[in-house]
């Protein structure tokens, strides 16, 4: 157990960098990053993980600082770090809310929308109920060990105050937050395709039974229909859900690699 009470100026920027760049998960990682959570515990938090894992990097030789608009340069860049390795995962939880808003409105739930107490915004009743079901099977597939166990492994992958982002970083960022479309499609395709098909019998059915009013027919078929469709396809969300986490780490090896690192 380090001595906190004779440490020297470098081993205080040491601990300062190391909150810097876990604060920033914590900013942006899944559950973690919740509004539920008060401000008090995620900073008790990042305490708790820096005093941790402290000692693992107390012969680590930082990069010198000049002076303090330095510093808050290298801090800066351990901010970026962590809120990058947050949203790598808060992006799964992007796609789930995309494809709930998608549904609701292919099932005329557009207007049908709750408060979202993170965001403080309206979101789709069926984003909602996706997002907390995702939120239960990330938990139980150890998601929030994979947000500890990357941030251990970014420490080895880029040192603290080493490194710096590149141009790579921004382009791959975009690349990566518009898998979240991709996700959202692949989630919400069943009830799409169902409502598809439905469309198309109501629009055949409109032109042989003109007298017919498919307004009064179709909207409670599409909503019970979506209902039914999101139940039977919940396996499939499941399924889809864990192949994405257990190719998160691809997409966490490529970001690690792409930051340039002095002397590397």
């Amino acid at each position: 157990m380090p001595d906190l009470l004779n440490f020297t100026a470098d081993k205080i920027q040491l601990m300062l960098l190391l909150m810097m760049r876990i604060g920033g998960i914590m900013l942006t990682a899944p559950v973690f990053s919740h509004n539920s959570i008060p401000r008090r515990i995620s900073i008790a938090i990042t305490l708790g993980l820096t005093i941790i894992i402290l000692p693992l990097f107390l012969d680590t030789a930082l990069p010198p600082a000049s002076g303090l608009v330095d510093l808050m340069l290298i801090c800066a860049r351990e901010i970026l770090i962590g809120v990058l390795i947050g949203l790598i995962f808060a992006v799964l939880f992007l796609g789930i809310r995309l494809a709930g808003a998608i549904v609701g409105y292919q099932i005329g739930f557009a207007m049908v929308n709750v408060v979202d107490p993170n965001s403080s915004t309206q979101v789709s009743i069926i984003g909602e109920f996706w997002f907390l079901l995702g939120t239960l099977i990330f938990l139980a597939l150890g998601g929030h060990h994979m947000i500890l166990s990357s941030l251990i492994d970014s420490f080895r992958a880029m040192p603290l105050g080493d490194a710096i982002p590149t141009g790579a970083v921004g382009e791959w960022f975009i690349k990566y937050t518009a898998f979240a479309f991709v996700l959202a499609v692949k989630i919400a395709a069943p009830v799409m395709l169902t409502i598809f098909l439905i469309e198309i019998s109501m629009g055949v059915l409109a032109r042989t039974m003109p007298q017919m009013n498919i307004f009064i027919v179709g909207f409670p078929l599409k909503i019970f229909t979506g209902l039914l469709m999101v139940g039977i396809s919940l396996p499939a969300f499941n399924l889809v859900l864990n192949k994405i986490m257990s190719s998160l780490d691809r997409e966490l090896i490529y970001m690690m690699k792409i930051f340039r690192v002095n002397g590397v």
